[in-house]
């Protein structure tokens, strides 16, 4: 009998990890930044959240020559009083004796075309909750909620710009490639 085919039809799950660059300011003023490679996994996961079901989409992306980790969510707003289309968590794993003391401010996300193009940043408002968690409320205003979408949509890369709490600036650049598309796709 000659060997069983593979299925094309059947769907595979297996998360495909994407580029992920932690480029940091200089330990000094003139001294030259660095850039470390990383990878992100995109998933997009059904939760209950006060009885509704909601499609949420995560991101996991790793820098081990830093020994960074982040996660990220993000999930429709459905608390009336808080005047956000999408929630957008970041939470941090820094490790012990980190040279950055730790992640100051997270001042929104970036969206852009290509790795080294100027991007647009997502209308909201971005809040420390606690040490190394942050939240960003996208705007709920229709021509801006329409305008973030059609960026978290349509754009293949996404900077995280943020500031250590020594004062240095670092910037988390993410590749959606296929996998992020198709989750960001999902989850908006």
């Amino acid at each position: 009998t000659p060997p069983a085919q593979p299925d094309p039809t059947a769907a595979t799950d297996a998360p495909v990890a994407q580029r992920a660059i932690l480029y940091e300011e200089g330990a000094t003023g003139g001294s030259a930044g660095q850039a470390s490679a990383g990878r992100s996994v995109w998933s997009v996961t059904e939760e209950t959240i006060d009885g509704r079901t909601e499609t949420v989409l995560r991101m996991r992306i790793e820098v081990p020559d830093r020994n960074i980790a982040a996660n990220l969510t993000l999930k429709p707003n459905r608390d009336d009083a808080l005047p956000a289309s999408h929630l957008l968590e970041v939470r941090f794993e820094l490790p012990e004796g980190f040279s950055g003391q730790g992640v100051a401010e997270v001042p929104g996300l970036v969206m852009k075309t290509t790795e080294e193009a100027r991007g647009d940043a997502l209308i909201g408002a971005s809040v420390k909750v606690a040490d190394g968690y942050f939240w960003m409320a996208l705007s709920n205003l229709p021509d801006e909620q329409e305008r973030n979408l059609t960026l978290l949509r349509d754009r293949g890369w996404i900077d995280i710009p943020m500031l250590y709490e020594n004062g240095k600036r670092a910037i988390l650049t993410l590749e959606k490639g296929t996998p992020g598309t198709r989750a960001v796709q999902q989850a908006t």
